[in-house]
């Protein structure tokens, strides 16, 4: 802390020898020498690479020696611990004079530790440190100043419920508690850091507690990794080749390009690339960056780049749902991120086009698309750490689109119960960085889902997922039509006339999905191959793989998902005719009456 007798972490002012701090960096050395914390968790980026400068040299170290040599290079003791390692030092010297301290302790309470090593466990470790604060307020000049970093914090207070902790776990967590709203502590220049991945694996009851301060680690931006790239380790590895000997980009267009990497995976890339004579290309950075998010999330998402010539017009159909995406992609490219939605919900029944749909927008827009696959785990606490890993990810990869399928599934809400909170927990982050403002324009969340009714309310208002376009079936011989020939043109069938007019005559009636259409195409094709006519469809083998088609779906479950769109949708324009000026009181009372009779199911 800084206080009268206190040495301040390092000011974040520029000097010839030492960068300046930015960041989390900045934000943790504003909070310390505000004088009025003891105890900080910092959590997010932690297993990466940070900036440390020596005269006019700039290397990248780990966290742990980037604390020892940028944020508290004069400390009179750094401790350090963790429950594999126990407690370890800075440095060799303040081993030695920390010991020397341990050999008066032993002498006046007759124990041995100097020669037998600290207790390894925190339980009986925290009572000798908390002796060992109190005596450094005794000698101040001596131990001016005292950080203790706890590595991996969560195995020691675990998020769970009260009742299913254990006694150690409980002792620690109150030890902690004590440490953080210590007024001896609060007076001097001690400090404890636990480092951890995800705060949401820590007990609530210490995130929640006034005294403690969190400090998020956010992955690098464009300048971060710019100064990584021209700090001179490529040239390096490279055998002092420049860039454009191994790569076709700039430093600057590589920063540019690696969005959503932290440093350590951008130097895993491009090792890998220089050592194996790969040049970085398009192709080779595209695949590279795919596969280490992908690692990274654990494979808990699916990363893919705008494909070229794929746009809306390859939709069929949907055409005020295209014309309102349209407007979107046309804001996106235009850089109009102020008026930009935060989230699009998209509704509608089985098979009706939804993800195609999304496709192409997302093409259109010329963004990544980042597909959020399901991350909850039966072990305790992975739950929390998967979901901050991709949302660290996507706060940093921007300007992208989310996709999140089964919405209802993914998202859960606030209510459930039975799985000790992490529902709850898992709810409220994903509410809270949805409905963070100051990300608007660089991501566009589009959620998607059948059952727009089990969507929380929470994630329904504006702000979050307030424009609401529904997808409906085919709504007439039009629409009908237009699905057969679009899709026929993605499938590679010629249609001729005759084929074109029994579609209209006997299938404008249906209310046809792409799904269905596709199916009906590959029958009649399937029957073209088997006749030895190979892509010659005719009206004959149309006829029959629609006189063999079966919608297997549940026609009121059909009815239900379909009515749960238009009770979702947030404007008229993008209803067919028949729900525009329907009696909406009728459309409750039917869906209440088949969402009853499904739930009897």
């Amino acid at each position: 802390m800084n206080t009268d007798t206190a040495a301040p972490v390092p000011t974040p002012a520029p000097s010839s020898s030492r960068l300046p701090l930015k960041g989390w960096a900045l934000e943790l050395a504003r909070r310390w020498n505000g004088g009025t914390y003891s105890l900080f968790i910092l959590h997010g980026n932690i297993f990466d690479l940070f900036p440390v400068q020596d005269n006019s040299h700039i290397s990248y170290v780990p966290l742990k020696t980037f604390l020892v040599r940028r944020l508290f290079p004069e400390r009179a003791c750094l401790l350090f611990y963790d429950i594999s390692d126990g407690l370890t030092f800075g440095s060799a010297d303040m081993q030695k004079r920390f010991f020397e301290w341990l050999e008066v302790y032993d002498n006046v309470e007759n124990t041995n530790f100097h020669a037998s090593g600290p207790p390894r466990d925190l339980l009986h470790l925290a009572p000798l440190l908390r002796r060992f604060f109190l005596r450094v307020a005794e000698e101040k000049e001596k131990w001016r100043g005292i950080t203790l970093v706890i590595d991996f914090p969560e195995k020691l207070i675990p998020a769970c419920e009260e009742a299913n902790a254990s006694m150690e776990e409980r002792m620690n967590l109150v030890t902690f508690l004590k440490w953080a709203a210590a007024p001896e502590l609060a007076r001097l220049d001690i400090g404890v850091v636990l480092v951890t991945e995800s705060a949401d694996e820590l007990s609530a009851s210490l995130l929640q507690n006034p005294y403690v301060a969190q400090v998020r680690l956010e992955l690098p931006d464009t300048d971060d990794r710019l100064r990584f790239l021209q700090s001179g380790w490529p040239e390096e590895m490279a055998n002092g080749k420049p860039f454009s000997d191994w790569s076709d980009f700039t430093g600057e267009q590589l920063a540019a390009r690696t969005s959503g990497l932290n440093l350590l995976r951008i130097r895993h890339f491009l090792a890998e690339a220089i050592r194996n004579g790969i040049r970085v290309t398009q192709e080779h950075l595209t695949t590279s960056k795919k596969r280490l998010i992908e690692e990274y999330c654990q494979g808990l998402v699916r990363f893919k780049d705008p494909k070229a010539g794929v746009s809306l017009d390859l939709v069929a159909t949907h055409t005020a749902a295209k014309k309102r995406l349209r407007e979107l992609a046309w804001l996106i490219k235009n850089g109009k991120t102020d008026v930009i939605e935060r989230g699009v919900l998209v509704p509608g029944r089985v098979g009706v086009g939804k993800s195609f749909l999304i496709d192409c927008f997302a093409s259109e827009c010329g963004l990544p698309v980042m597909e959020m696959g399901e991350f909850r785990s039966k072990w305790v606490g992975d739950t929390e750490r998967q979901q901050a890993r991709i949302l660290l990810t996507i706060r940093a990869l921007g300007p992208v689109i989310v996709v999140v399928d089964e919405a209802d599934a993914v998202f859960g809400d606030r209510e459930a119960d039975g799985d000790s909170g992490v529902s709850g927990r898992v709810f409220a982050a994903f509410a809270a960085h949805i409905g963070d403002s100051t990300l608007r324009g660089r991501e566009l969340w589009v959620a998607m889902t059948s059952r727009p009714d089990l969507l929380s309310i929470d994630m329904k208002r504006q702000g979050r997922f307030g424009l609401c376009i529904p997808l409906f079936p085919a709504q007439g011989p039009d629409d009908v039509l237009d699905l057969f020939t679009t899709i026929a043109k993605v499938k590679k069938i010629s249609l001729t006339e005759p084929i074109l007019a029994y579609i209209r005559e006997n299938l404008g009636s249906r209310p046809l999905t792409g799904s269905d259409v596709e199916s009906i195409l590959i029958r009649a094709k399937e029957q073209a191959v088997l006749a030895k006519r190979d892509d010659d469809v005719q009206r004959a083998d149309l006829e029959q793989a629609v006189g063999s088609f079966i919608d297997a779906l549940d026609p009121q479950l059909l009815a239900l998902q379909e009515l749960a769109a238009v009770l979702a949708c947030s404007d008229k324009r993008y209803l067919p005719e028949h729900y525009l000026n329907g009696d909406r009181a009728q459309f409750l009372e039917d869906f209440a009456r088949l969402k009853l009779r499904a739930g009897r199911r």
